[in-house]
């Protein structure tokens, strides 16, 4: 069972870009308490359609052709979480001057060759790297 949700790396990064460079940001709810509407860079992670995914919050221009969202390439398999819908999304910041922010991450996964951006919908945490497939080991032939 998956309790992490896994988004293709080079979407995303598209995404955060997007949303660094837009000229205004669409407020969202930030998953931390009293930060609420918060128009700051970021990544709104929300549910659409059964699926979640992850969205920049800047603001589109009418020639843009960037997708609307990046779906999970995995379904959530655990029951207890449960994602905000699209009008309620959870912001990923991605610019933090106190520490390594959410950009530099993605950015330095790319040039790195990663292919995967793992978020723990628990605790909002992001990872960036490869894909860990574990396998059963196989049957003892005895």
């Amino acid at each position: 069972m998956s309790r992490y949700l896994y988004f293709d790396l080079q979407a995303v990064a598209a995404q955060a870009r997007h949303a660094v460079l837009a000229d205004r940001n669409v407020p969202i709810r930030c998953g931390t308490a009293g930060e609420n509407g918060s128009a700051e860079p970021a990544l709104q992670l929300y549910r659409y359609g059964g699926q979640p995914r992850l969205a920049g919050n800047g603001v589109h221009c009418a020639y843009e052709a960037l997708p609307p969202s990046v779906a999970a390439d995995n379904s959530l398999t655990v029951p207890a979480v449960r994602l905000p819908h699209k009008d309620d999304a959870q912001a990923l910041p991605l610019l933090d001057s106190a520490r390594p922010s959410l950009m530099d991450l993605l950015t330095q996964g790319l040039l790195d060759g990663a292919r995967w951006v793992m978020v723990d919908p628990n605790t909002l945490a992001v990872g960036v790297g490869r894909r860990r497939i574990r396998r059963r080991a196989p049957a003892d032939p005895r």
